[in-house]
């Protein structure tokens, strides 16, 4: 139990919460923003949103080439579960990362 205390105490002293609030806030603004992602859900850092079958391998792309790892809820559903600590630099270096992999996957689909 005094293990559990000391999660809370954390949370609290380094205001993890709202910093998921904020951070949570920013990144599914920035994920509405990219046309191509559709119905971009959740609360706090817990997000998901759903990709066309032409971007299947968005996911895959993502790991491989970026190095960023997602979960899956479905073939065409990305989640995102990142750490409650997540600094706003490493939100957007994943927007840029899901933005280039995007525009990747539609170059090799036009040639």
């Amino acid at each position: 139990m005094c293990s559990d205390l000391a999660v809370l105490e954390v949370m609290e002293e380094e205001k993890l919460m709202g910093n998921a609030v904020m951070i949570g806030k920013y990144l599914r603004d920035e994920l509405e923003a990219i046309s191509q992602l559709k119905n971009v859900r959740g609360r706090g850092l817990m997000i998901g949103f759903d990709v066309p079958d032409e971007l299947k391998d968005l996911k895959k792309n993502l790991l491989w080439n970026q190095q960023i790892f997602t979960g899956e809820a479905k073939p065409n559903v990305i989640r995102l579960l990142p750490s409650l600590a997540l600094k706003k630099k490493d939100a957007e270096h994943f927007i840029e990362a899901i933005k280039e992999e995007i525009n990747n996957l539609q170059s090799i689909q036009e040639d």
